[in-house]
């Protein structure tokens, strides 16, 4: 039995399965099982490297035990290394788990297609796990200055963030270093508390307070704060400049006298994120922790030791495919079944896969063994659309007849992988049985429900083993596939998706287009599937030069280009379809491109998901795409989403990477919006279009560089403990030639438990996460303010108004903003309170403060037409008067 076979994926929420389900991670008993930690293949063989990390994660477990009140640890840790790594005795074969299912990835520290800088990838924000932690190979040196003479604690912070969904609290590279406390009545460095002693240094020497310019209230240009590696008062925190010697806790809310507790008031990612809430009161509320799950136990450093188990990656991937077709009665929807496994079989796979079909109207056809993908039995089965049959077998002996021909032959192989896809079409039940433990014998289960549904259990019972589920209609099997495509195969193998369109044309020609940037090579792929006669069709490069006429099958009616993709082909490309039938005709386009890059290339790829956030009543639906260039997000692209159920758009909403409402971050090539919409219940699925409509698309390529520190910035020459500092250059680069691809998510369900009636306000506006003080003219006391619109519903629409609230406190105002002063009318001398903006879009507004005020702390709320109102803002300072 493989050993990842062992893992149990288990879903975040109730309804649906996201992206985050991706990783195996559970916690059981206080330890964590099944932590994935992948070495990415541009890192050279290194057994070396591979026995550091070991001794860091053991460390690292000791930290997190600890740094959680001895709540938590790493039992088990599996090892994926890369192919390129030597085979060595010690090493088993990885065959049911990619990298893209690791939660920590280790990298090299210079790469074209992965970002230079260690991070950790997350979009569902506070108290949400992320996707993985990218650490670059070096922050296992003692010299970095993210981990310093400590990587185990470094590793402890991104973990905090993928696990616990909490965030820095020291400032990013670029942002401001320094804030206005209300609580002292000076500027203060931005850190979770004043325990953590430190210098502000400058270019000139120390930086006094004395020094602070009394027209800007701002220290002299280039005043740096920098901790000391030792001397904190206090142990906290974990995500505030971790390396610290002291620093063993995450930041509490305990305020006895003598501790040094969670400061609420710096501007730093985790409280503008987090409504000011300690890391400690956010990770104690995670399912991990909630209720007293995982209670303090007693445990000795033996037991803190995980135990590591070491996979590699085959050097090709060896699949066997056993395809269970339950096809429709209905002769359209048949065809449109047939010709989306054709595709996913014909050009989602390499020479060496081997298929079986089982289908419900092939009892003539010998379909009882493996063969080659593209043979003339598989053809043949796929090709019996017309005949009136009766099968007399069911989908249960079917399944049964498909594991049957998995295993003949294949269990005492190492290195297969072994799948079972089933595509339930005709709405059949009660399979739940035969789809249980196939995991023990190796085999992966997947279902593609395309006549209804399906149930909950046989979800659970699929993706506990690790396999997908999807239902779908047979409009949109075509993306069904293309997903299960993607979970079967490494990233450099998937294919690449472009164009997924269903048309019906009549009498006028069909005239679209698509384009091909310049990170595409490889061979393009089109097909057109038709339900009668056959087209006329025309396709033109970006040079004008029409491609003829390559393939036509008659009986799964299509017609299909394959055309090598190089630097010419780059552009805008035509497509023309005339129908040829005296009546309509329901067609299909579908453009994908199979990929051949260098090591050192990457193509564009997206990916789509939706989460589920249970905690509001009802709950809410954020949906998210991912738009990247190897590891580089690609920006301004126009991405729009389509929801659907049974076969009807019941909305189009634009997706967002502005960095504000229910996208955490800007610019970080995770694209979201909240689906509100909802008009029944039931399961909805989205597909997704990106395109690069404004020529405004763009590959953002960050590295970092390290700043030595200047001599004498310590005294008792302890400057020589202390590391360079860290600064992220990002490089710009605009797309030459647009961009066009197409995604879609899983499904998720509307809960019939959920009051649907129009006349309820079911979501207010969404929380402002990146209110921001501009300018401050101190003479008039006026403050100039901006942040990003939220909308009506969540970030749809037009909110209806703003509500503005300020305190010389800002504590005061964190713990009661409703007893504060409010802003009116009459204090604002730019902008409109009752006139917000489309959600998305960014507001400026300057408001003026009593000329008694030296100081103020500030937040603020949308509200919409039905007052409802969403939760306050992040909260800022400004300073009048020193």
């Amino acid at each position: 039995m493989g050993w990842l076979r062992l893992a149990v994926i288990f879903c975040s929420f109730v309804y649906v399965c996201s992206l985050d389900s991706q990783s195996h991670l559970k916690i059981s008993n206080n330890g964590y099982q099944l932590l994935v930690v992948a070495i990415h293949n541009n890192v050279p063989d290194n057994p070396a490297l591979l026995e550091k990390i070991k001794t860091t994660l053991t460390k690292a477990s000791k930290v997190l035990y600890s740094a959680t009140r001895k709540r938590a640890y790493f039992q088990k840790v599996f090892f994926l290394l890369p192919s390129s790594w030597s085979n060595r005795p010690q090493y088993k074969p990885a065959t049911s788990v990619k990298i893209t299912g690791a939660d920590i990835i280790f990298s090299a520290p210079r790469s074209a297609t992965r970002r230079s800088f260690s991070h950790t990838k997350t979009y569902a924000g506070c108290g949400h796990k992320g996707i993985h932690s990218q650490l670059l190979t070096d922050v296992l040196s003692n010299s970095h200055p993210l981990a310093q003479s400590s990587p185990e604690k470094y590793i402890i912070h991104e973990f905090a963030k993928l696990r616990y969904g909490v965030f820095d609290e020291y400032p990013s590279p670029g942002e401001n270093e320094f804030y206005f406390s209300t609580t002292f009545g000076r500027l203060d460095p931005i850190r979770c508390t004043v325990g953590l002693r430190g210098i502000i240094r400058g270019p000139s020497g120390y930086c006094l307070f004395t020094s602070i310019d009394p027209e800007t209230g701002e220290f002299p240009a280039g005043c740096k704060y920098i901790p000391y590696p030792y001397r904190a008062n206090g142990t906290a925190s974990m995500m505030d400049h971790q390396y610290v010697r002291e620093i063993k806790d995450f930041c509490d809310d305990d305020h006895t006298p003598g501790h040094f507790s969670h400061n609420v008031e710096p501007p730093n990612r985790h409280n503008r994120l987090c409504s000011h809430r300690s890391t400690w009161d956010v990770i104690s509320k995670t399912p991990d922790f909630l209720n007293n799950a995982n209670p303090p136990t007693t445990l000795s450093d033996q037991q803190l030791t995980p135990q590591f188990i070491i996979f590699r990656a085959p050097s090709r991937r060896r699949r066997r495919l056993a395809v269970v077709l339950d096809s429709p009665q209905e002769v359209h929807r048949r065809l449109r079944l047939h010709q989306a496994v054709d595709h996913f079989l014909r050009e989602g796979f390499d020479a060496d896969t081997r298929v079986a079909v089982i289908h419900n109207g092939a009892d003539r056809i010998d379909s009882g063994r493996m063969r080659s993908r593209r043979s003339t039995v598989i053809k043949a089965i796929l090709e019996n659309i017309n005949q009136n049959y009766t099968s007399s077998s069911t989908i249960q002996s079917r399944i049964q007849s498909g594991v049957e021909i998995l295993r003949k032959g294949n269990l005492t192989k190492p290195g297969l992988e072994l799948h079972l896809v089933v595509f339930n079409c005709a709405n059949q039940s009660n399979m739940e049985e035969d789809l249980q433990n196939l995991s023990d014998l190796d085999i992966t289960p997947h279902v593609i429900h395309c006549g209804g549904d399906g149930t909950k259990q046989t979800e659970d019972i699929v993706t506990q083993q690790g396999g997908l589920v999807e239902s779908k209609d047979h409009r949109s099997i075509f993306y069904a596939v293309q997903r299960l495509s993607d979970k079967l195969h490494d990233e450099k193998e998937q294919s690449i998706q472009i164009l997924n369109e269903n048309l019906e044309i009549g009498e006028t020609t069909y005239k679209g287009e698509f384009t091909l940037d310049e990170t595409l090579h490889g061979e393009l792929v089109l097909r057109i599937h038709y339900n009668s006669s056959p087209p006329s069709v025309r396709v033109f490069s970006p040079n004008e030069s029409e491609y003829g006429l390559q393939t036509i099958d008659t009986k799964l009616r299509y017609i299909r280009f394959t055309i090598p993709i190089s630097e010419k082909e780059h552009g805008k490309w035509s497509l023309s379809i005339s129908n040829n039938s005296p009546q309509k005709e329901n067609m299909h386009v579908i453009v994908v491109i199979r990929p051949r890059s260098r090591e050192d290339e990457a193509a564009i790829r997206t990916q789509a998901w939706v989460k589920m956030f249970n905690e509001y009543s009802p709950p809410r639906v954020g949906l998210y795409a991912e738009v990247m260039y190897g590891g580089h997000p690609v920006v301004n692209a126009h991405v729009t989403a389509h929801v659907y159920q049974n076969n009807r758009n019941v909305a189009a909403i634009t997706l967002r990477d502005t960095g504000g409402g229910l996208d955490i971050m800007k610019e970080d090539g995770i694209y979201s919006n909240s689906f509100t919409e909802m008009e029944s219940h039931g399961n909805h699925y989205v597909e997704i279009v990106i395109e690069d409509i404004y020529n405004k698309t763009e590959i953002h390529r960050t590295h970092e560089i390290q700043i030595p520190p200047e001599k004498g910035f310590f005294p008792d020459d302890h400057d020589m403990l202390h590391a360079p500092r860290l600064k992220h250059i990002t490089e710009k680069i605009k797309l030459k030639h647009g961009l066009k691809r197409s995604t879609s998510t899983e499904h998720f369900e509307i809960d019939p438990r959920w009051d649907l009636k129009p006349e309820i306000d079911h979501y207010p506006p969404a929380r402002i996460i990146d209110l921001h003080v501009g300018n401050v003219s101190r003479k008039n006391r006026t403050v100039f303010l901006s942040w990003t619109a939220t909308g009506e519903n969540l970030d749809t629409g037009r909110a209806n108004s703003y509500e503005i609230r300020y305190h010389t406190n800002g504590t005061k105002l964190l713990l009661s903003p409703k007893d504060a002063w409010q802003v009116t009318k009459e204090n604002v001398v730019r902008g409109k309170l009752d006139r917000p903006k489309e959600a998305g879009q960014i507001e400026h507004v300057a408001i003026q403060f009593p000329h008694t005020m030296k100081w103020t702390a500030i937040m603020l709320r949308s509200v919409d037409q039905h007052n409802s109102a969403g939760e306050f803002s992040n909260m800022v300072t400004a300073l009048f008067e020193l």
